[in-house]
């Protein structure tokens, strides 16, 4: 069996693509100029309108503000010192407080609800320790006249016979050697 040329597909055929290359070419450079020059002069448009409107218009005018913050009166300086001497009276009345007679805590326990500077009520240190000493004899243990002390020893497991001889210890050998004597005797 024998095929012609015109039996072979189109790909193959050589003398139909001689002259497709160059049909295709001058179409191409020609739309290439028109959408190039195209893009040019609408840039160049959107440009010109662009810095035309710029120097053309002046800067907006602020807009009015919505609120405005002033402050009616100045807030006096604290006085520290007499901060400090309030605070040393009070500290001295707190003192001489427990002197006097006991009071049943449970009706002077108020339960703190609202926090703020008004209303704040200093509480003494929770973990201070007083240093005072107290006299206390120590007592000594007694001892007892004959003590007797009796040790117990354990078997030697199997595992720790079988590796210690041939292996140095704490080596990763004898570690090994170890694990696996322990698996086959848990069998």
């Amino acid at each position: 069996m024998q095929a012609d040329w015109n039996d072979a597909p189109s790909y193959l055929q050589t003398r139909a693509n001689k002259g497709r290359g160059k049909a295709w070419i001058i179409p191409g450079i020609v739309g290439t100029c028109i959408t190039l020059g195209l893009l040019h002069l609408a840039g160049s448009a959107f440009l010109k309108g662009t810095v035309q409107n710029l120097a053309e218009k002046p800067s907006p005018a602020k807009p009015a503000p919505i609120a405005e913050i002033t402050r009616s009166e100045k807030l006096p300086a604290k006085d520290w010192d007499r901060i400090v001497e309030e605070q040393a009276r009070l500290d001295a009345q707190l003192q001489r407080q427990p002197a006097q007679a006991p009071v049943s805590v449970e009706n002077t326990v108020i339960k703190q609800t609202v926090f703020n500077d008004q209303n704040y009520i200093p509480r003494g240190a929770d973990n201070v320790l007083s240093l005072k000493v107290s006299e206390q004899p120590v007592q000594t243990e007694k001892s007892s006249g004959g003590l007797k002390v009796i040790t117990i020893k354990e078997k030697p497991k199997v595992r720790d016979q079988a590796c210690s001889w041939m292996w140095r210890e704490g080596s990763i050998e004898q570690r090994n050697c170890r694990f696996e004597i322990g698996i086959e005797n848990r069998k």
